[in-house]
């Protein structure tokens, strides 16, 4: 029997044997390691009601989702494989476009569960974007009794530091909550965008910057790549959970209801680069049915991800990635 390389790449990362096994065949880049899986779960029960997931569908789909991509038997274990209970977690969401089209709250609040389930303390999670005016248009209440819920212009200042970061083509103040946390999630919703593409989970952290507006040029490529590979993003950021329940395939980020597709859809994965490839091509297949030109063809392609494979921040090639279907 022939056995391809990758079907050869997928067995040895599933097989228990070949966990910490890093395999090279002559001549050919490395297999596949387990950052790279990208589980896409898609089901009837994760489409919104009215503008909110279900929070016992979303954490069902989610748990099973961190199971794969840790390679864990059980969800506690996938969480604590991630997050530790002495830890500060940042979970950054997307709620520009308004409770429409912004992270929903079912999906986060499964989210906080599995990180209570890992033992980090409530007090300990910040539920966050760049203003609290953003956050209470989406559905969530402002508070910092018990789980952290603020917008960064809560900190004093303006809410960003005076220290300026730069990092390849961008020169940047973060959000003081980048240096108040260890590590972070980051929770976009799955949407076009009208100049760089799209807008998954790499581009979700220009709303950790109080410059964001300067980095749009050349359809935000090298500036998302470049933001994402400074340390506070590179080494922080250990999960994207993308919001794929309703998608906007056309006229984002802005929610447009014509071009709103009720996907029913969860996207989860540690690669930052390969969970947004693979959200790419879904809206692009999405764009083809409703015979839209490709994102290429109306000169916006998000070449920026391929700049984030070139960085080594993740993989951007289908010969690379797992994609799990659930």
């Amino acid at each position: 029997m022939t056995i391809t390389r990758r079907e050869f790449g997928k067995k040895v990362l599933l097989s228990t044997a070949g966990l910490g096994a890093s395999l090279v065949l002559p001549g050919m880049p490395p297999l596949l390691e387990t950052e790279s899986i990208v589980v896409l779960a898609r089901s009837s029960e994760l489409q919104r009601v009215g503008n909110e997931t279900k929070k016992a569908a979303a954490a069902r789909y989610l748990n099973r989702a961190m199971r794969r991509i840790t390679l864990k038997l059980s969800s506690v274990e996938a969480w604590k494989s991630l997050f530790s209970a002495k830890e500060k977690i940042g979970i950054k969401l997307s709620c520009l476009p308004g409770i429409s089209l912004s992270s929903s709250k079912g999906l986060v609040l499964a989210i906080v569960d599995g990180l209570v389930s890992a033992g980090v303390k409530e007090e300990n999670i910040y539920i966050w974007e760049r203003t609290g005016r953003e956050l209470q248009t989406a559905g969530f209440k402002i508070t910092r009794a018990g789980i952290n819920i603020v917008g960064t212009d809560y900190f004093y200042g303006d809410g960003y530091s005076k220290n300026i970061e730069i990092s390849g083509s961008v020169g940047t103040c973060f959000s003081q909550i980048m240096y108040e946390v260890d590590a972070l999630i980051s929770v976009p919703v799955l949407k076009d965008h009208d100049v760089a593409g799209v807008s998954i989970g790499m581009k979700n952290f220009f709303g950790a910057i109080h410059n964001p507006n300067k980095f749009h040029g050349n359809r935000c490529d090298p500036y998302v790549a470049d933001l994402c590979n400074h340390p506070f993003i590179k080494n922080k950021c250990r999960l994207t959970v993308c919001d794929a329940s309703r998608v906007q395939v056309h006229n984002g980020p802005a929610f447009y209801p014509k071009y709103a597709w009720e996907y029913g859809g969860l996207l989860v994965s540690r690669d930052p680069v390969a969970i947004d490839y693979i959200g790419w091509q879904i809206i692009e297949e999405r764009r083809k049915t409703l015979n839209l030109k490709s994102l290429k063809m109306s000169g916006r392609e998000p070449t920026y991800i391929k700049t984030a494979e070139k960085l080594k921040l993740g993989r951007a090639d289908m010969k690379y990635i797992q994609k799990i279907e659930l």
